[in-house]
């Protein structure tokens, strides 16, 4: 994968097409047809098998969507993917802070990408305190 210059943005690239396989790979993995998954995310199952042959790309909103109904987090349809081809700095050379090593921590934890969810649902202020709390004496 390389960098394209004066690139049509509707058109799909070679990252598409890669992001589009592992969405292929993972519905597979989970045992699910293209007409459930597409089901699932309210479009075409036409609409669907364009998005995995790369022919249209998906975008952030809705490989979201697509990686919550298939239980992976959306940087599973990146994994292998290398930065620096984009432009991007490698992480190694970058400074960390606060935010990118919590983010860095729940990229590696699948089930806490669900806990984020489930504790981003809690309506009332005392039941999220209350969950940080018996999460945080189930850490100890």
């Amino acid at each position: 994968m390389s960098v394209k210059e004066n690139v049509n943005p509707r058109k799909a690239d070679d990252l598409d097409h890669f992001v589009a396989q592992r969405v292929r790979r993972q519905r597979d993995a989970v045992d699910m047809t293209q007409d459930q998954l597409a089901q699932a995310l309210g479009i075409s199952f036409q609409q669907l098998q364009k998005y995995e042959r790369g022919v249209n790309r998906i975008s952030a909103s809705r490989l979201f969507q697509i990686s919550c109904v298939l239980g992976v987090g959306p940087e599973y349809f990146y994994e292998g993917v290398d930065c620096s081809q984009y432009g991007a700095t490698p992480k190694s050379e970058r400074a960390e802070g606060p935010q990118s090593s919590i983010l860095s921590l729940i990229a590696q934890n699948p089930d806490a990408t669900d806990l984020v969810i489930a504790f981003a649902a809690i309506k009332s202020s005392k039941q999220r305190q209350k969950a940080i709390d018996l999460v945080k004496l189930l850490a100890d």
